[in-house]
């Protein structure tokens, strides 16, 4: 039988990690897919791991990996790509910012019209703003990635940052073992330097995008993405992961 691997990446999401699972386990994938599901707690200094643990004494789709000190977030999803078995690999973020529900929607379309990799967009629905400077932080970056992918692959992503990336696991395992960057949020636009520049059979990958729903959380729920923080590091890591090896 063919896996679906998702990979949930978890720092200190004690208050969230539960109800998440619980709609992971909870999915019906199309076909005769199966889950695989695959938590790398980042060092947790709260209850996480427990919650995990309990979990996956009664579940046997479920995975714990703990990293022995915090890697951040680039590293930790790495780890749980590069551990994964799945035919396809898509990341979840161990908040309630997403609905799973979604990655069934992105997951039938893009076995539908054999595609390769598929990215959601926040933007292509009328979701909440959240912090206006992480929303058009956001907007910008993505932006600016798609002057570089765009020429490569035919399709704009107009929402790079997203959490949701389904990717064929062969290629997303291979690309995975050269992610470099330490940062929280700089796995986003390296995966998608890289696997624009991916090729199979001498030609690139066939990206597909997808609306959906997304719920955004404020800092004291627990958000750590950092608007010039962050956003500053993305811009050099799209300079530097597009035009050089």
């Amino acid at each position: 039988m063919s896996t679906l691997t998702f990979v949930i990446p978890a720092y200190n999401e004690g208050k969230t990690i539960s109800g998440l699972i619980k709609k992971v386990v909870k999915l019906k994938l199309p076909g005769k897919y199966k889950k695989e599901i695959i938590v790398v707690n980042d060092y947790s200094k709260d209850n996480t791991a427990d919650v995990i643990n309990k979990f996956a004494e009664k579940n046997k789709e479920i995975k714990l990996l703990n990293n022995k000190k915090n890697l951040g977030k680039s590293q930790t999803v790495k780890k749980g790509v590069l551990a994964s078995s799945g035919d396809y690999v898509v990341i979840q973020d161990a908040d309630l910012e997403y609905d799973p529900e979604d990655i069934v929607f992105m997951f039938d379309f893009l076995l539908k019209n054999k595609l390769d990799v598929i990215y959601g967009n926040r933007f292509g629905r009328d979701n909440g703003m959240g912090y206006t400077k992480n929303f058009y932080g956001n907007l910008l970056l993505s932006f600016f990635s798609n002057l570089f992918t765009i020429g490569r692959i035919n399709v704009d992503i107009p929402d790079m940052e997203v959490c949701y990336k389904l990717v064929r696991g062969d290629v997303f395992r291979k690309v995975a073992k050269t992610i470099e960057s330490k940062s929280n949020f700089g796995f986003e636009p390296e995966i998608t330097a890289k696997l624009s520049k991916y090729k199979l059979k001498s030609k690139n990958l066939q990206f597909g995008v997808l609306p959906i729903k997304y719920f955004p959380r404020t800092y004291e729920e627990g958000k750590k993405m950092k608007a010039f923080r962050d956003g500053f590091k993305a811009l050099v890591e799209i300079i530097r992961f597009n035009l050089f090896k």
